[in-house]
């Protein structure tokens, strides 16, 4: 089984056709989203239809929460705010009523799959180092690895005796006597420099993991952000990667 895997995608619709089309290239047998289909971009009714017909299983991620009112908005920076309190005015009751069906983790074969972190994914914990995953890889149980977005960086950690970070990856092999939590990264908003959109292909028989970049038309993104309204800023960092 080929699995892609794509997250925060954040109303980002040029990122977005980009990962699909290039997914639809690369013969996968199903694809993950793992939450933030929506914020800081500007076509989050666009976005939300493409993922929904396109992807086999959606997640929950802390900007559709928010855009439910489950989330405090006060948990966000002012840029975040602002951006979910101008896509709640967009969203459609049929839309809300998707993005409150979504669940917060997904399990399958040696995989386990979340938004933020498994140890608590209603509180959108961030795994940025070894101390961070200590509690998600106590409850991955029987998978093998943890597949998680949210800080938009894509990263490895290994689990044996001791946890490792692994930091960036493009490709490897899972050790089936090890486990995993893999952050794949962002298509809508990646921040670790790199501007193309990120996702994950995962071979679950081969246990074999690829990160994938995809460049996009960040200009049109860009444009749509500024014409929408939205902060400037939301606009600029798209185009440095950060």
């Amino acid at each position: 089984m080929r699995l892609a895997v794509i997250s925060d995608i954040h109303a980002n619709l040029e990122a977005l056709t980009a990962v699909l089309a290039h997914i639809a290239s690369e013969s996968v047998d199903e694809i993950i989203c793992l939450g933030d289909i929506i914020g800081y971009g500007a076509s989050p009714e666009e976005c939300i239809e493409l993922v929904g017909t396109r992807c086999n299983k959606i997640l929950m991620g802390n900007h559709d929460h928010a855009a439910l009112g489950l989330t405090d908005k006060d948990y966000f920076n002012t840029n975040a705010k602002s951006a979910i309190e101008w896509t709640t005015t967009r969203l459609t009751k049929s839309e809300l009523q998707f993005l409150a069906s979504l669940d917060f983790t997904y399990r399958r074969e040696n995989a386990v799959f979340t938004h933020a972190n498994l140890a608590h994914p209603k509180e959108w914990g961030y795994i940025l180092d070894e101390y961070q995953a200590v509690a998600t890889f106590k409850k991955m149980g029987s998978a093998r690895a943890c597949f998680i977005g949210h800080s938009h960086v894509p990263m490895a950690l290994e689990n044996s005796n001791h946890i490792r970070f692994l930091g960036r990856f493009d490709q490897f092999h899972l050790n089936p006597e090890k486990n995993y939590i893999i952050n794949v990264g962002s298509v809508g908003q990646p921040r670790d420099g790199i501007n193309d959109a990120a996702y994950v292909i995962f071979d679950t028989q081969e246990n074999f993991l690829r990160l994938i970049r995809v460049p996009y038309d960040i200009k049109t993104a860009q444009k749509k952000i500024l014409n929408a309204g939205l902060p400037e800023f939301l606009a600029e960092r798209i185009q440095y990667g950060r």
